[in-house]
């Protein structure tokens, strides 16, 4: 795999549609959700899609046994709950805000028209493959590296340095357990980030992109 694909985080769909149709979606009636708010709910119908302007959402399936699946980090520029939309399913995970977010909200049908509208099912495609990308490799090869690829990320999506993510939560988008999160965060070092309760700082973006590449020292 390349450096570039390592590093670069999966595509936003603001990005690869014309403006304008990103501005057509963001027309539809606004709302806003506070931090922690349950935006989608696993298991409803697919009525509506969101255009999330502003703020930072997670992705979570809740699986048997009670155990939730953190399967990924989502900031404006972004579009919740298409698969529904355009398979006519259940949803398939929750999405909650990590922070103060603002959506627009498209009835489903109007989505199904601007997507033949603008011909943009080859871009949803795109899309698709790009968030299955960015699962995959959340879940496979180093931790180390794994970590580090994620708060790059979350860096991407936040457009800060500071976010309010838990270990634990984490460790759910890793597939593994919080301390095994712990020790990697140990080994990164206070001075390249620095983990609190409730809260993760990233100090030094350059050491993580190292880390991504293979070529970080102690």
């Amino acid at each position: 795999m390349s450096e570039e694909n390592y590093v670069s985080p999966a595509r936003i769909l603001r990005d690869l549609v014309p403006g304008e149709a990103w501005e057509g979606l963001t027309c539809f009636p606004r709302k806003r959700h506070s931090a922690g708010a349950t935006l989608l709910r696993q298991g409803d119908s697919g009525t509506h899609v969101l255009a999330l302007i502003r703020g930072m959402v997670k992705v979570v399936r809740g699986e048997s046994g009670g155990r939730d699946r953190l399967l990924a980090f989502r900031g404006p520029g972004e579009v919740l709950g298409e698969m529904a939309v355009q398979d006519g399913g259940g949803r398939l995970a929750h999405v909650r805000a990590i922070s103060e977010c603002e959506v627009s909200v498209v009835p489903a049908e109007e989505f199904r028209d601007f997507v033949k509208r603008h011909n943009l099912a080859s871009q949803l495609a795109e899309y698709a493959v790009s968030r299955v990308r960015e699962q995959t490799q959340a879940c496979e090869g180093d931790i180390g590296r794994r970590l580090a690829l994620a708060l790059l990320r979350l860096v991407e999506i936040s457009g800060a340095r500071s976010f309010s993510i838990t270990r634990e939560e984490l460790a759910q988008h890793l597939g593994v357990g919080r301390n095994s999160v712990s020790g990697v965060l140990k080994r990164f070092g206070t001075e390249r980030v620095r983990a609190e309760r409730t809260r993760i700082e990233v100090a030094d973006e350059v050491y993580l992109r190292c880390v991504v590449r293979g070529r970080a020292t102690e």
